[in-house]
């Protein structure tokens, strides 16, 4: 039962949500990838600020309650970043899909993640709870936010200096925690995504085969980008708040722009630009 718990949980980890983000943008749909990214990515951002705020230690064990994979769980208790992560991704999933099955598919996998956490005894109730009903709140104000709001409407330089700035201030005020990855995953994400639509607008649309070989090239450019630089930041400045911003900076630009450039290059994907002109 501790093991069916444990790769439940999993589900709700950092490493899940990065396969799945990658799967969705390269291979099904980078516009409802884009999405789920920075709403997911916000929401994990305000998790990791109101843990520090509220600052509330999570169980301990004790010879008549034990603590189950501690390592699923660091840092402070409220609000559970499980239960809000997963409330907050598969809920926009559900919003941007909107079919009876998926919808009853990701109430479950909420629940279950959940609850895995006040098993696995990293969370109280109320963590779990709290984290549940925040991530339900954020999908809404995300909801309003993209029904008003259209970035593509702003200059160039508006858009540029806004990816950059504002994750860079932000940084400046409250830069502990996993503040620094976040951050710079939000700064990467908009400016990869403003290159996209300048420079290249590729589509996803591809063979299996190249499907395939897609994931497993961005795969590869990801672990490169997040390992190898981080050994050699560490080389550098061990512990460097502002280099491990850079490196989840160019990591989320490798996943929107560069390695979609490689993939139209090596005829993995189609280019949008490019079809307009032929058919033109």
């Amino acid at each position: 039962m501790d093991k069916l718990v444990y790769l439940i949980t999993s589900f709700g980890s950092e490493h899940f949500y990065v396969a799945a983000l990658a799967f969705i943008y390269w291979i099904w749909d980078k516009h409802k990838g884009y999405r789920l990214a920075m709403v997911l990515l916000s929401s994990m951002l305000v998790n990791n600020w109101l843990k520090f705020a509220c600052a509330i230690p999570r169980p301990q064990p004790s010879n008549k309650v034990r603590v189950i994979f501690p390592e699923t769980g660091g840092g402070y208790a409220f609000p559970s970043g499980h239960a809000q992560g997963s409330t907050t991704s598969w809920g926009w999933l559900s919003h941007e899909i909107r079919t009876r099955r998926f919808c009853l598919l990701s109430g479950i996998v909420i629940f279950l993640v959940s609850v895995s956490r006040i098993y696995l005894n990293v969370h109280w109730p109320v963590d779990v709870i709290g984290g549940f009903f925040i991530g339900l709140a954020w999908v809404g104000l995300w909801q309003l936010i993209f029904r008003n709001y259209d970035e593509t409407r702003w200059s160039p330089y508006l858009r540029l200096a806004s990816s950059f700035f504002i994750p860079m201030l932000l940084f400046l005020i409250y830069p502990k925690g996993d503040s620094p990855m976040l951050l710079g995953l939000l700064m990467g994400l908009p400016l990869g995504r403003y290159l996209d639509e300048r420079y290249l607008g590729w589509n996803e649309r591809a063979a299996t085969k190249q499907q395939c070989l897609k994931v497993v090239t961005g795969g590869i450019g990801y672990g490169a980008l997040r390992y190898g630089l981080r050994a050699l930041f560490d080389w550098i400045c061990p512990g460097s708040g502002l280099l491990n911003l850079v490196r989840y900076a160019l990591i989320a630009l490798w996943t929107t722009f560069v390695a979609p450039l490689v993939f139209v290059k090596l005829g993995w994907a189609g280019c949008e630009k490019q079809q307009l002109h032929t058919e033109g």
